[in-house]
């Protein structure tokens, strides 16, 4: 450090860093003990001031240890804000004292970028002879290769299939990916027939699929392959959590909704009514402190302030659902609370979910876990309702949001298919703050009947087909969990693909 080379000398020395808020650091006053305090109290107690002397003579000793040569630098780009830095008044009174005058900025700005081999964005030199590696001199050499004129550079750049299969290959792959005609590059979109094979396998008669996974096709027919059909998935990672991230917050919710209703259940307090209110946020206390202690023994939360203070924040969200489930329509009275079907029997499932899968319309396999099942006694249906702690969108609800909201349809078609019971309707209910405790139902009648058959039709052809091409819906790619695999440029990639394949598609997208 520049403190330990106080009284020693060295050959050649270098200070990096001199640009403003490195060296110099920002000082700031202490806000406990102001300046003008300070001074009033005793002349010992360091002040703003002292702290920039302090720092000047850090570089008056690091300056004096060099014999011969002294190296200063300052970084030009400040990486993590994306903003160009400028160099501190240290380093332009070093070049003051070196060159007798102070420097123009501007042309010292053009001197430092000139002088600097490497580049945010491209990590190469500009000189391919100044690479100190490989990759460096490739990339040199394709920077230049990329602002000359095209003629003059064709087959410069075929080294670099023959670097390596695994390079050829990723170039081949890009280069079909951006050509305006689908290719097996952009997904699958023309099939052999071990590929058929492998396809009919998966057709929605052929197999169980989560409503989740069939959700995925409108947003992109590529994301529905990875996740709904080759199964792929983020890898999970075992760290301490610091605060609660939207999915973890919505599965501790959901646990605590079940075990409530099945509590309340067992004490005869369904469906739920005011004058029981107190009771039931008593109780509601007591589950919640149980499923949040089993939670944090899993999770193992690293700051336990935090945690507890999320628990509290879902302590509120659960006491004001329960509000205003009990000022809500009494006629329907919750009969199951997680029904799962076509998935392996736990412990926190209803006790009367079915292993089997459902099988509706046509033939479509279907599996899955209800949260709520009404059933009104007096007219003899049944209600169902996916509890969503997100926000409430602001998009209207009608059938199928688009393709992508299929709850409320697919399973009121499952419980009638299982329970044998009429379903008058399916419902999101958005059960806290964030979502305002709003609802959009969707009644399972004719017109929502024809719209998810549309959907699950249009499905099962692209699969019958081979057709499940990288094909994103505006904005579909900020928050895929496939965006790695990808790339950022899809959409703007298969703007210029041929439209027509995506007819059924569209089609599906245009049903709100």
């Amino acid at each position: 450090t520049l403190d330990e080379s106080a009284a020693r000398s060295f050959e050649i020395v270098f200070i990096p860093g001199l640009a403003e808020g490195i060296f110099p650091k920002k000082t700031l006053e202490d806000p406990l003990l102001l300046d003008e305090h300070r001074q009033k109290l005793s002349s010992a107690l360091a002040r703003r001031q002292d702290k920039s002397e302090e720092e000047r003579l850090l570089l008056r000793i690091g300056s004096a240890a060099a014999r011969c040569k002294l190296v200063v630098s300052y970084p030009r780009m400040d990486v993590a804000q994306g903003r160009a830095r400028v160099p501190s008044l240290y380093g332009l009174e070093l070049l003051r004292a070196a060159e007798g005058r102070l420097p123009d900025l501007g042309q010292l700005e053009r001197q430092a970028a000139e002088a600097a081999q490497s580049r945010l964005g491209w990590p190469s030199p500009r000189v391919p002879e100044k690479a100190i590696d490989e990759t460096e001199y490739d990339l040199a050499v394709l920077d230049g290769l990329l602002h000359d004129p095209r003629q003059a550079v064709k087959g410069k750049g075929r080294f670099l299939l023959e670097v390596n299969p695994y390079l050829a290959r990723s170039l081949r792959a890009r280069h079909k990916r951006w050509r305006s005609q689908w290719s097996d590059a952009d997904g699958i979109v023309a099939v052999d027939a071990m590929t058929q094979e492998t396809l009919e396998r998966h057709r929605l008669s052929s197999r169980p699929y989560s409503v989740t996974a069939l959700q995925t096709y409108a947003a992109c027919p590529y994301r529905f392959l990875l996740y709904g059909i080759h199964q792929l998935r983020p890898r999970e990672e075992a760290v301490a959590i610091q605060q609660l991230d939207p999915l973890t917050r919505g599965q501790l919710f959901h646990a605590a909704q079940f075990e409530l209703f099945r509590r309340l259940s067992q004490a005869g307090l369904l469906p739920t009514r005011r004058e029981y209110l107190d009771q039931i946020l008593s109780l509601t206390d007591e589950v919640l402190d149980q499923v949040a202690a089993e939670y944090a023994e899993r999770l193992a939360p690293a700051i336990p302030r935090i945690w507890e203070s999320e628990i509290e924040d879902l302590r509120v969200d659960l006491r004001s659902w329960i509000r205003e489930v009990v000022n809500q329509d009494q006629n329907w009275k919750p009969i199951h609370y997680e029904f799962s079907f076509g998935l392996p029997l736990e412990r926190d499932r209803d006790s009367e979910s079915q292993s089997q899968e459902a099988v509706v319309m046509d033939g479509v396999r279907l599996r899955g876990s209800t949260d709520l099942i009404e059933y009104d006694e007096s007219r003899k249906v049944l209600r169902i309702t996916d509890h969503k702690t997100g926000k409430l969108p602001q998009a209207r609800l009608q059938f199928i949001g688009n393709g992508e909201i299929l709850q409320p349809l697919l399973y009121g078609l499952a419980a009638e298919s299982l329970l044998g019971i009429p379903v008058e309707s399916g419902r999101l209910y958005y059960c806290t703050q964030r979502g305002e405790f709003q609802q959009q139902s969707v009644l399972l009648n004719d017109l929502s009947r024809r719209a998810i058959r549309q959907v699950t039709g249009t499905i099962d052809q692209a699969i019958a087909r081979g057709f499940l091409p990288a094909a994103p819906r505006r904005d579909a790619c900020q928050n895929c969990d496939y965006h790695l695999v990808c790339g950022p440029y899809e959409e703007i990639r298969t703007r210029g693909k041929p439209r027509k394949e995506l007819g059924p598609l569209e089609e599906i997208r245009k049903i709100s």
